[in-house]
């Protein structure tokens, strides 16, 4: 992909407490691009993220959006600026409806047609979510809700979307359709910066990878570079 990228991180050294998460973490996400994460348990994908988007600040480091420094500034100003999260776990609002979900998934928008118009279209994206419109979030299946966090995070219009372990906890059928859901938004443009167990589809979906080990990246390049690269293979991919 060309251009200046949408998302650089440089030299990232996040700490909980006495414990070093992040070890000097650099990345980098280009207009258009699926940029995947992998990495076994505990080895800082989701810390990356929150990092990135300011829910945890570096000790040391840098991330700039878009050419412009936001390291450490608050969520919420990330969102306005077009850096959107879906998170692991989902976070759904359980008690508000599916279309009251996509709707404050639009908040710190204000063109009202539009919004309409957006939730309308995640219908169409996900069709599940058209049917279960005015049900309570609570109630929908984990497929059904990761559905949803997807849905809600696309709501706010995202300049760079980042999706952390869409995959987790569903069945191999309803993995399949969010790795055809991530397929279809790549192809629409959507940038986005995908961290995943899952690391066989999500180096089949991706442009380039990144490999991190306690807190270090050990490995980058292509997707499909390191798909067949022998030490990724044993290490995430079943030899």
């Amino acid at each position: 992909m060309s251009g200046e990228p949408v998302l650089k991180v440089e030299g990232l050294d996040v700490f909980y407490g006495g414990i070093q998460a992040l070890r000097g973490v650099g990345l980098e996400v280009r207009p258009g691009e699926l940029v995947t994460l992998i990495g076994a348990n505990g080895a800082g994908k989701s810390t990356t993220l929150k990092t990135i988007s300011g829910i945890l600040t570096p000790r040391t480091g840098k991330v700039f959006f878009e050419g412009r420094e936001i390291t450490g500034r608050a969520p919420h100003l990330n969102i306005r600026a077009g850096l959107a999260l879906c998170p692991e776990g989902r976070r759904i609002f359980p008690n508000l409806t599916v279309d009251e979900n996509l709707d404050l998934g639009a908040y710190v928008r204000k063109d009202g047609a539009a919004i309409k118009s957006d939730i309308e279209l995640m219908h169409k994206t996900f069709p599940i979510l058209l049917d279960r419109a005015r049900q309570f979030a609570g109630t929908l299946s984990g497929g059904e809700q990761q559905m949803l966090a997807m849905a809600r995070a696309l709501m706010s219009r995202p300049k760079l979307l980042m999706l952390d372990e869409p995959s987790l906890g569903l069945a191999p059928k309803l993995v399949d359709r969010i790795f055809e859901v991530l397929r279809n938004l790549k192809s629409q443009g959507v940038t986005i910066l995908l961290v995943e167990q899952n690391a066989r589809q999500a180096l089949d979906v991706a442009d380039r990878g990144y490999v991190l080990e306690t807190g270090k990246v050990v490995k980058s390049g292509p997707a499909r570079e390191l798909a067949v690269d022998p030490a990724v293979r044993k290490a995430y991919l079943g030899g």
